[in-house]
């Protein structure tokens, strides 16, 4: 019985953060955060670094799913 419930955590567990890493349980959509991200990307001043890790940050965000908002 123990052994069951030990495994069961574990698969829910396992299932949450699949969830994370797929935006699942993301408070803000993929929409909202590539557009957050251009909008930074557009302030003047940035440096050099800063330009490119926004833009790997844009370039690792999942394309937004149709109809999501």
């Amino acid at each position: 019985m123990e052994r069951d419930i030990v495994s069961t955590n574990l698969y829910r567990r396992r299932r949450r953060s699949q969830r994370s890493a797929d935006g699942a349980d993301s408070l803000f959509s993929r929409t909202y955060w590539r557009a957050r991200v251009q909008q930074v990307s557009a302030t003047r001043g940035l440096t050099p670094q800063q330009r490119a890790r926004l833009e790997r940050l844009f370039e690792s965000l999942p394309f937004p799913v149709l109809g999501e908002e």
